[in-house]
């Protein structure tokens, strides 16, 4: 059962919902920060039984990222002891990951040549590494145990070996990186050092299952890894992919299903044969997910990531059988925002990397707070504003909450986006918000009752397409009020997920659709979020045709880079473009946007912000 505790090593974990490491980007000059502390324990708070601290560095030359944690620092100690002095208040236990890059890493911040078991360079990074030799290898086997001395004595119950999306380790058990030497020896090596300096403390690795590449690493691999390392260890997690060429396997979008990993953990399972228990992540997002995890027999601990980034609260609400607030997979504010140097953060949870700035104080007077506006930046803000005991009156013109958001969901592989309205519409249930629908607002007459009567106005109003002339918004296609067919083509000068999403509907009813970019490449918005490998696969099958470097210019296409105008060449033109605020003449205070149109994470933000000021 997901409540039941179970023991790892000498210790026992109250019970098998774990929150495996990643990045954050929080760290300060290279040391834990004070986020961390605060991150890791609104985890532990939520019930969470075992907390893995992000990758520490066991080399001072292994930096591939600007705000990666320098482990081998003996000034971590005290930040590492603020970290586990908070987890465990709250009584959870804690692990610090402890890795080496290897060839997944960069010059540019340390200014030395990278290493690897091979001199074979990584296809992100492109560094042509120096290969290991038998002194480089002990340094970094030493560099392994100092962390692990560190932290130990920062408190923490045990640590975590990183062998698996991004790690030497991983590199040399992977053929497609590693030249014949043992890399279960390497690994065995890392081990007892690391098991001299943590004594009977938890150790554990994160085995690779699946490099998702021809001639890479599979279940079968780990299975035979973890089998040879089973007397080092007292616990194995698993993961997929490779943070490079495979990503999109770690860390999947929305519309892939949860437990699309669980063959690595079942496989590592039976090779150990219950020996020690084994961690199984896999998208899980709901606590009905987890438990299946578990109770199937897939894993005997579940790693929920975005889960409790969501909703810190995951795990304790799971155990209760209570409603999550839940992950929607677009991987906008976590994933995306990380790999492009910025701290962690969460669309659906706007407290989500500043967890250091709570808690927020409490509200000085009741008021009765007026919201115009359903979508999310409306929803977020009467949620807030009632949870915090305000009497909230929110009025939406349209007949359904949502917004943009609830159009957007009606897209292929967009559909968990309903999620984010209905648990917004959910808490606002909760905490009592009036809801009024088909209601046009203004300042001086807006509703029944002592809703006149606000002494606070939140303008949520949101934004209205501006699309050029003679051509069809994306938004009306979404809710059906026009239908092209024939030739569509979609143009994108958008960037986000809007024309790709679109012009796969399109396709998919029949038409025959052209995507066509300003940008030098098709649907690049969704690279970050990593949903645009497995679009381009669905555009292909459905005979996407896709045109870079054009822009729709007086009824006809302008190859910009050349200067060369075509014909338009098709029966409809859809656009996706920026939108302009949807004025109201009502003073209050404005978010999302109808103060700048942008994303549901700035307006979910702007929103929460909004009624926690008042």
């Amino acid at each position: 059962m997901l409540g039941d505790p179970v023991r790892i090593g000498t210790r026992t974990v109250r019970n098998r919902i774990v929150f495996p490491a990643h990045l954050t980007n929080a760290a300060d000059a290279g040391l834990p920060s004070a986020q961390h502390a605060a991150y890791y324990a609104a985890r532990a708070a939520g019930g969470a039984g075992l907390v893995i601290v992000e990758e520490q560095s066991a080399d001072p030359d292994d930096r591939p990222y600007e705000k990666a944690v320098r482990g081998t620092d003996p000034a971590v100690v005290g930040r590492y002891r603020a970290i586990t002095d908070a987890v465990h208040a709250h009584g959870a236990l804690v692990l610090a990951q402890i890795g080496h890059n290897g060839a997944q890493s960069s010059s540019l911040y340390s200014r030395r040549p990278v290493e690897a078991p091979t001199a074979v360079p990584d296809p992100m990074f492109r560094e042509v590494p120096v290969a290991l030799d038998e002194t480089g290898i002990a340094r970094i086997v030493a560099g392994f145990a100092l962390v692990a001395r560190h932290c130990v004595a920062g408190g923490f119950d045990g640590v975590e070996i990183q062998g698996s999306q991004a790690s030497l380790v991983r590199q040399f058990l992977s053929p497609l990186t590693n030249d014949g030497r043992d890399g279960v020896a390497f690994l065995r090596r890392v081990l007892a050092a690391v098991r001299a300096e943590v004594g009977d403390g938890i150790v554990g690795v994160r085995l690779q299952g699946d490099e998702g590449l021809p001639g890479g690493l599979t279940a079968a691999d780990a299975a035979r890894v973890a089998a040879e390392i089973v007397d080092d260890v007292d616990v194995l997690n698993t993961a997929v992919g490779v943070a490079t060429a495979t990503l999109p396997l770690i860390e999947p979008p929305m519309g892939v299903p949860a437990g699309y990993a669980e063959g690595v953990p079942d496989a590592v399972r039976a090779a150990v044969s219950g020996r020690v228990p084994v961690i199984g992540v896999g998208r899980y997002t709901t606590p009905d997910q987890a438990r299946h995890a578990v109770s199937s027999g897939a894993c005997d601990l579940v790693g929920v990531v975005r889960g409790q980034i969501a909703d810190p609260g995951f795990a304790a609400k799971a155990l209760a059988g209570e409603r999550v607030r839940r992950c929607i997979g677009c991987n906008q504010e976590c994933i995306a925002a990380v790999g492009l140097n910025r701290r962690l953060g969460c669309v659906v949870n706007p407290d989500a990397g500043r967890e250091v700035l709570l808690p927020v104080p409490l509200i000085v007077r009741r008021r009765t707070v007026l919201v115009i506006g359903g979508g999310p930046a409306g929803l977020a803000a009467a949620a807030e504003a009632a949870e915090r005991g305000h009497e909230v009156h929110l009025v939406e013109r349209s007949d359904r909450l949502g917004g943009q958001l609830a159009h957007a969901a009606a897209a292929p592989e967009r559909r968990e986006l309903a999620h984010l309205v209905a648990d917004l519409a959910h808490r606002c249930k909760q905490a009592g918000v009036q809801v009024w629908l088909r209601h046009v607002s203004t300042f001086r007459a807006y509703g029944p009752g002592k809703c006149s009567q606000a002494s606070h106005t939140i303008v949520a109003t949101g934004a209205r397409p501006a699309p050029p002339a003679g051509t069809v918004d994306v938004t009306d296609v979404l809710t059906g009020a026009a239908t092209p067919t024939g030739r569509v083509l979609v143009v994108d000068e958008d960037g986000g997920p809007a024309a790709p999403s679109v012009a796969e509907l399109l396709a998919q009813r029949g038409a025959r659709v052209t995507l066509m970019t300003s940008g030098m490449v098709a649907a690049e918005g969704l690279g970050p979020l990593l949903e645009r490998e497995r679009w381009r696969r669905r555009a292909a099958a459905l005979g996407i045709v896709l045109r870079t470097d054009r822009v729709l210019l007086d009824g006809q296409v302008l190859h910009h880079p050349t200067g060369t105008l075509e014909p338009l060449d098709a029966d409809v033109v859809v656009h996706a473009g920026p939108r302009v605020p949807a004025e109201i003449d009502v003073p209050g205070v404005r978010v999302g946007d109808v103060l700048a149109p942008r994303d549901a994470a700035a307006a979910i933000r702007e929103g929460t912000d909004a009624a926690r000021a008042i």
